[in-house]
């Protein structure tokens, strides 16, 4: 029989690895699933290696193709997959009836492979399991305990809710940002066609005139005929930066200063960490809501926080709260989050309802940071505005200075 390595989560929410012997995958992930244990990868031994030549081998994790599917996609399949279950209709059915109506190549294809592992036996989250890319660990944790539980449908419905939540926040962020871009891009063209154009013309003038130049305008003239003569230098500096900087970004050391920094900053660094505890609370009380033991909810929580400075104080809780302790005094030793968070947790605890208030966080923070990000573009808009003008105002002036200044000597 072969012989078959697994890694996953216990029921305290701990990571484990180890290795089992079965006939097939099938019967492996019964056997580990009957222990209580979460898969996040499965594969028969032996072929690691393989897959790393092949591609193949891995039995959990795997999707198809590389195009990503849509979020609107995802939350519209678990919306009426929890309608079609609610109405008793037989899973491998619902997916049928799904798969029939999808138009999208990629994501019917993960469809049609789910529907035929839940056909084979397995469990929907299983399968979900199977598409990392699609579906996180959280939407297979939530579905998982949602099948365990018999309330399938209401996990269902959860996760559409969270995922439209968190596509709102991120649509929010990136709106407001689309027109200082556009404004900022469309400037720094007209800037670069003054230097390119403009200055050249002036320049021909004053040559004619043999008269001394401002230090400014002879600046502006150097830079002038720098850009126009070895614009290429400027295109390979410029892509060596975004580059150097992309793969600097992609180093653990870089992820470290970066999250500080987000966390330091003036004014941004207040709505940046306003965000991640807005995304915690909402992760993890989607998931003790949808019945998930404590500590696995807070390692999950803790992996889709999105900061490094958040991750490190959420691990540190997570170890107090393996040891017995209750959440609310770990997050307070963190001094990441805010004193009205630890209170409002702290009575969550106590009453029975720590869902309920994180889900109430969540929504308290994501209007605050809806609030500061408008009102922060309402500041910034001008505030381009003002510094482009002035940057145009300046290459005017310096084109004109020794106008001027003959001018005044003649008057």
């Amino acid at each position: 029989m072969p012989n078959y390595s697994y890694e996953g989560l216990n029921k305290k929410g701990q990571p484990v690895s180890g290795s089992i012997v079965c006939n097939n995958d099938d019967e492996a992930k019964r056997k580990l699933q009957n222990d209580g244990l979460y898969i996040t990868l499965l594969e028969q031994s032996g072929a690691r290696n393989a897959s790393k030549e092949s591609g193949s081998g891995k039995l959990f994790k795997f999707s198809f193709g590389s195009k990503n599917v849509k979020t609107d996609k995802i939350v519209d399949f678990l919306r009426q997959l929890a309608t079609l279950v609610e109405a008793k209709l037989p899973l491998v059915r619902a997916l049928t009836a799904l798969s029939e109506q999808e138009d999208d190549e990629v994501f019917l294809k993960v469809l049609e492979d789910i529907k035929e592992q839940v056909q084979g036996g397995s469990m929907l989250a299983d399968g979900l399991a199977s598409h990392p890319r699609c579906f996180s660990r959280l939407a297979v944790n939530m579905v998982r305990a949602g099948e365990t539980g018999g309330v399938l449908e209401q996990s269902l419905n959860r996760l559409a809710d969270f995922s439209e939540d968190e596509q709102d926040m991120r649509s929010t962020v990136k709106s407001a940002m689309i027109y200082p871009l556009v404004l900022t891009i469309v400037m720094g063209l007209a800037i670069t066609l003054l230097m390119v154009f403009a200055v050249p013309k002036f320049k021909a003038i004053y040559e004619g005139m043999h008269t001394e130049l401002p230090g400014l305008t002879q600046g502006l003239i150097t830079v002038a005929d720098s850009l126009k003569n070895f614009w290429w230098i400027y295109i390979v500096v410029i892509v060596g930066i975004v580059g150097g900087v992309r793969y600097w970004k992609q180093t653990e050391q870089a992820r470290i200063f970066l999250d500080k920094m987000r966390f330091k900053l003036p004014i941004l660094g207040t709505l940046t960490k306003k965000i991640a505890i807005a995304r915690f609370s909402r992760t993890f009380g989607t998931l003790v809501d949808g019945g998930i033991p404590i500590l696995q909810a807070l390692n999950i929580a803790k992996d889709t926080a999105g900061n490094i400075v958040l991750e490190s104080a959420l691990d540190d809780v997570s170890k107090n709260v393996k040891e017995g302790e209750r959440i609310a005094k770990p997050l307070r030793a963190s001094g990441v989050f805010p004193p009205v968070v630890i209170h409002m947790i702290s009575v969550g605890e106590e009453s029975g309802t720590l869902g309920a208030m994180l889900k109430r966080i969540a929504d308290n923070y994501d209007k605050q940071s809806r609030a500061a990000i408008k009102a922060g573009m309402t500041i910034l808009e001008p505030l381009i505005i003002v510094l482009l003008a002035s940057i145009v105002t300046i290459i005017i002036l310096a084109m004109l200075m020794p106008m001027l200044e003959v001018n005044m000597m003649n008057f």
